[in-house]
């Protein structure tokens, strides 16, 4: 009598079943488009940051940029838009961990170098503390682990807009504190614009070539993770075909 085989243990899922790949792509997609955003802010800043400070916030809301436009925005402008340009992505990554769960870990893991050395210890503590880490930071490493927790999207959501407040209200009283010398800084880098605007596009365009041609910059992370996913969907039969394949070319050669 012949025992049927064992199945082979899948990796574990995620909180909610993985979409259609073209979906997965939309969402991919939309983190990438962010990605780039920040480029152009990051390239622009000098020219937008007294011209245009609404605009730049929209490309880029990195804390210097947010300092830098607090006194040039009314409190309606700087909280909301401020808020939503930081906050918008991060269901989008919380959707990557809860479709993919541990399969997402383990190639954060991979690929965040030091963050992903972090993430079994905040993994650990997550399912207790996971609503205080989601205020303080709502980085991408807490962003995939609330999904793949099975934290809900709201909850997540709304501890991420808290938080992000937060940091907003303490941003702008920083600012108010030293609007005189903001305002001096932004008046310098005014008289230099060009100066300053070429300055950055070396600096963005240097550093995204730089990281390109070692593998690792944002857009690369991005691909790498479709294509992690992409073998973790790929059906299980079809990957010991694979892998048999592999074998058997290995001992021809």
């Amino acid at each position: 009598m012949t025992l049927p085989e064992a199945a082979a243990p899948t990796p574990a899922a995620g909180r909610l079943p993985p979409p259609p790949r073209w979906v997965r792509n939309v969402v991919i997609g939309l983190i990438g488009s962010a990605i780039v955003l920040g480029w152009i802010g990051d390239m622009f800043w000098g020219s937008l940051v007294d011209r245009h400070p609404l605009g730049l916030i929209l490309l880029n809301a990195k804390p210097r940029y947010l300092l830098l436009t607090s006194n040039e925005l009314d409190p309606v402008s700087y909280y909301v838009v401020g808020t939503l340009r930081l906050v918008w992505t991060k269901p989008l990554v919380w959707l990557i961990g809860a479709w993919y769960g541990e399969r997402a870990i383990r190639w954060a893991e991979r690929r965040w170098d030091a963050r992903g050395r972090v993430l079994r210890p905040a993994q650990r503590i997550f399912g207790r503390w996971g609503w205080i880490v989601v205020v303080v930071t709502s980085s991408n490493v807490v962003c995939l682990l609330a999904g793949a927790s099975g934290m809900p999207l709201a909850l997540f959501i709304a501890l991420a807009a808290l938080g992000t407040v937060i940091r907003l209200v303490i941003i702008r009283a920083v600012g108010n504190v030293l609007e005189q010398p903001i305002d001096w800084v932004v008046g310098v880098f005014a008289a230099i614009r060009v100066v300053v605007v070429l300055l950055s596009i070396t600096i963005v365009v240097g550093t995204i070539l730089w990281e390109r041609r070692r593998g690792r910059g944002q857009l690369e992370d991005l691909a790498s993770l479709d294509e992690a996913l992409d073998e973790a969907d790929a059906p299980m039969a079809t990957r010991q075909d694979r892998d048999e394949s592999g074998r058997g070319e290995s001992t021809a050669h």
